[in-house]
């Protein structure tokens, strides 16, 4: 048998796993309750839940900002097809 081939580092699966582990490290940290104002609406909730609805939401912002970028630049290019027919 050859030399094994090295597999290329995943680097990307790696920072994300360790902000994972970042945002689970301070979300535990900080479980005492804070007073959050939002437009117009204020409660008072344990930190730990405010962090991790907010790094939720942050989550969810980049994950649909891109596709939505794409889907549209998508839409864009099928235009621009038809219109050359």
């Amino acid at each position: 048998m050859g030399p094994q081939e090295k597999q290329p580092t995943n680097w990307r699966a790696w920072i994300v796993g360790i902000l994972i582990v970042l945002v689970v490290v301070v979300c535990l940290q900080n479980s005492q309750k804070v007073s959050v104002e939002v437009l117009f609406a204020s409660f008072d909730a344990p930190l730990i839940i405010v962090l991790a609805v907010f790094t939720l939401i942050g989550m969810l912002i980049g994950y649909i900002g891109p596709v939505w970028r794409r889907h549209r630049r998508e839409d864009k290019r099928a235009g621009q097809e038809i219109e050359k027919r």
